[in-house]
């Protein structure tokens, strides 16, 4: 009986300790499960995290690209005027304007088909601008950007890759960034030669890398450096030894390669590469973050970490906290983006405003440069007196004037376009009609300016007998802004049409506000397109941005305190758009 006993309890003693065990080994599956599950959700989460802050990166990244491109563009539209207005009349007066009015230019020269330069202009380092005597003039037969523009036909314009500038076989010491520009000279229909501009690219290049959200390197099709935040590394092809964007980066060749327009790619973790087109020059832009995804992963894990203590603890008050921080961060990038997309619209309108004075400017100079050739066939003949040299000094003081009533118009765009003062809105309009009226002639179009009175009472703003009755305290730049934009919208689609090629601003004075009218007959805009006319990047266009309409709309409404709006679409085909103001 006791043997029996005994073995019942020692059974029982087993199986307590196997159960145990058993416990025991499930606490330890259960634990290493969790402890599993646990590593991938957190694996989970720290890819999700590192892929919104590179798709964040790579967002901001490729945003600073599109307007870095868009002022290549810019620059290029601007300055294919001034070429334009060079080889319909290569004179030496001109040469000297032109250069000393825009100080990014360092030479202008005409060289004739053999390479000699005939005329040269240069901006010396103290800024001072001098003509080279003939003794002095060189022969550029030999260098590359001679070989193509030489072989332009008739107004077309190119641009030479970005390079060093080199005088008598030698490089500039220390290195000058330069960019040429030229168009072929016809004359007769033969062509007689070439002009060519040379530009400081130095501004631009420091302007490029002063960026604050990233750091900026610019690669040639070859792999050498052009720009470079390490002076050191910048044109790297003419240090010794030259050294190559693989060496630096301790990377393959192919990491460099060129990419096609639109394409990116992540050179490593902390650099993005984009295709940068520079007047046909196809090159590859880096950028760099200052900041770079992998610290900005550490930190948000780091946030990630106290946010789970806390919530062990606390959870409304760790909830609050994230709600918060993810809203001020939301406002800040909001308030980041929209300063840089009114930048860009400003950027957009000054370059409208430079086109309107090159056409502007160019009937003033021509009637100077005849009333010269005027005065020099008088004293040819001996018909030169005082009288008529007075009448001479007439006529050029003023066309002076008024080229310098233009340069006062596009002063006035300029100023700070946040301050407020009185102004009237049919000095405003005039402004816009001086300077563009030009530009929209060439294009077939013209610019009514109307006040009304009443009801059905139309007449010519010039004809105005209560001018008073337009005032207003508001901020004249943005108001030449937004109008600018609409006027430019018009054109676009009276250049699509067979329409009136007419744009009417009509004005309206009320107690309360004033109202501008621009409207065309260029067909209208359906339905669909009318309902997302102010949507951000929505475009009908080709080309287009979608975000001049949405700016145009955000500046009327935020910072004018009124509105814009699209009438209803009319069986005439006549599209409005009213811009709403308030007197105070």
């Amino acid at each position: 009986m006791v043997p029996n006993k005994a073995y019942a309890t020692i059974k029982l003693y087993t199986m307590k300790k196997i159960y145990t065990k058993n416990r025991f080994n499930l606490v330890w599956i259960n634990l290493w499960i969790g402890i599993a599950l646990s590593i991938l959700v957190m694996a989970s989460g720290v890819w999700i995290i590192h892929s919104d802050i590179q798709s964040r990166a790579l967002a901001r990244l490729s945003q600073q690209h599109t307007i870095n491109q868009s002022r290549i563009d810019e620059f290029q539209q601007t300055q294919s005027q001034i070429l334009r207005s060079l080889s319909e009349k290569p004179d030496p007066s001109l040469f000297y304007h032109f250069l000393k009015a825009d100080t990014h230019i360092m030479q202008i020269r005409f060289i004739d088909l053999k390479g000699d330069e005939k005329i040269r202009f240069d901006r010396l380092r103290d800024g001072s601008i001098r003509q080279i005597s003939a003794d002095k003039l060189q022969n550029k037969g030999n260098r590359y950007y001679f070989r193509q523009f030489a072989a332009l036909s008739e107004n077309v314009i190119d641009f030479s890759k970005l390079d060093l500038n080199m005088e008598y076989g030698r490089l500039d010491i220390p290195f000058n960034p330069t960019l040429r520009a030229g168009i072929a000279v016809y004359k007769d229909g033969i062509k007689i030669g070439i002009i060519v501009i040379n530009y400081y690219m130095q501004e631009w290049i420091e302007h490029l890398k002063s960026d604050n959200v990233s750091t900026f390197f610019l690669i040639d099709h070859e792999g050498y450096f052009l720009i470079h935040p390490e002076p050191s590394w910048a044109w790297s092809r003419y240090r010794s030894p030259a050294q190559r964007a693989d060496e630096y980066f301790g990377l393959s060749e192919s990491h460099f390669s060129l990419l096609k327009k639109g394409e990116h790619r992540w050179i490593n973790e902390d650099t993005v590469a984009f295709s940068l087109d520079l007047y046909g020059q196809k090159l590859l832009a880096l950028y760099q973050p200052k900041i770079s995804p992998n610290d900005i992963l550490i930190r948000r894990l780091l946030q990630f970490g106290v946010i789970i203590f806390l919530a062990l603890t606390l959870v409304v008050v760790p909830l609050i906290g994230i709600i918060r921080f993810n809203l001020h961060r939301f406002e800040v990038e909001s308030t980041k983006n929209k300063v840089m997309l009114a930048h860009q619209a400003k950027l957009d309108a000054m370059g409208d405003m430079l086109g309107a004075i090159a056409h502007q400017w160019r009937q003033p100079l021509n009637s100077i440069g005849l009333i010269m050739q005027d005065l020099v066939s008088a004293f040819n003949h001996h018909e030169l007196d005082k009288e008529y040299l007075s009448v001479s000094e007439k006529g050029v003081m003023d066309q002076l004037q008024f080229m310098s009533q233009t340069i006062d118009a596009f002063r006035n765009f300029c100023v700070d376009e946040k301050k407020e003062e009185p102004c009237n809105l049919i000095e405003i309009v005039t402004e816009i009609r001086t300077l563009f009226q030009t530009q929209l002639n060439t294009h077939g179009i013209t610019l009514e300016t109307v006040c009304s009175k009443g009801r059905e009472v139309l007449h010519s703003c010039q004809d105005e007998s209560e001018p008073e009755r337009f005032n207003l305290n508001s901020s004249p730049a943005l108001i030449k802004q937004i109008l600018l934009s609409l006027i430019t919208n018009a054109k676009e689609a009276l250049e699509q049409s067979t329409c009136d090629p007419t744009i009417t601003l009509t004005l309206h004075a009320y107690k309360e506000s004033l109202r501008i009218d621009v409207s065309d007959k260029a067909g209208g805009i359906n339905t669909p397109t009318a309902k997302r006319i102010f949507e951000p990047y929505y475009t009908t266009k080709e080309m287009g941005t979608g975000l001049g309409l949405t700016i145009a709309h955000t500046l009327a409404k935020r910072q004018l305190k009124g509105d814009l709006i699209l009438q209803p679409r009319n069986k005439e085909g006549v599209c409005t758009f009213t811009l709403t103001l308030p007197r105070f």
